[in-house]
């Protein structure tokens, strides 16, 4: 965990589980801002309390992520500023600029803003120093259907087959599918989730406090091998 170094920003906790005894609280108060020598969340608008998997995969895999999700009944979202949970980054990538700043844009994020869950996907295109980013939404579900209760996901992320696919599935049932025309070869991909803000300036006024659980968070090879309804043990 990088950026935020609060008492409530990242907590293990045993009252509200999907499977076994302990799930990942993540809470976000307006103002959580964090630095390192890097980077200053705190100068560039950004609130955030995150988790890196430490375990990244190579292009030319064919790689899947589960998760299981719970928002809070009252869970307020911005209907001006994304919130993200979720997202797939990449090590030795491609660069390029956004808002005339520099950019290391991801594969995709997994987003809430207003009613709306969705995955938001980059699409580059152009040279490697200087690639294009167009974006593709894809809505997953919303956020009235997570609230109270434990939601499970499985995220494909396919770069062994040209095309690739990056495809997610909830409880079970396909809900997106983007073909993934990605013709830039990173030296490795990883994953991050949490709760992460961005340019919180943007919705003019304080953000609203967000909690949301984590639980059961794997990394595998395929469909059986993370997606919760299939596993014998628990993940603590």
């Amino acid at each position: 965990m990088k950026y935020n170094t609060t008492p409530h920003g990242f907590i293990k906790v045993r009252e509200r589980t999907r499977l076994g005894k302990r799930a990942q609280r993540f809470e976000v108060r307006a103002g959580d801002c964090g630095w390192d020598d890097g980077w200053s969340d705190c100068d560039n608008d950004r609130e955030r309390s995150e988790l890196y998997v430490a375990k990244d995969w190579k292009h030319g895999t064919d790689q899947w992520i589960g998760f299981s999700i719970y928002l809070p009944a009252d869970f307020k979202t911005s209907s001006r500023v994304r919130t993200t949970v979720g997202q797939v980054k990449m090590k030795g990538g491609p660069t390029g600029f956004a808002g005339g700043f520099p950019s290391e844009p991801g594969v995709f994020q997994m987003e809430m803003k207003g009613n709306r869950y969705f995955l938001r996907v980059h699409v580059l295109s152009g040279p490697f120093d200087n690639v294009r980013n167009d974006i593709k939404d894809y809505n997953l579900a919303s956020i009235d259907e997570l609230r109270g209760k434990w939601t499970d996901f499985a995220v494909r992320v396919n770069t062994r087959t040209a095309p690739g696919t990056i495809e997610v599935f909830k409880n079970g049932q396909g809900v997106a599918r983007h073909a993934f025309n990605q013709n830039y070869a990173p030296k490795a991909y990883y994953f991050k989730y949490g709760v992460y803000r961005s340019f919180v300036s943007e919705n003019r006024a304080p953000m609203p406090t967000q909690v949301v659980y984590f639980d059961e968070v794997r990394l595998g090879r395929s469909y059986d091998k993370v997606a919760v309804e299939r596993q014998r043990r628990a993940v603590d």
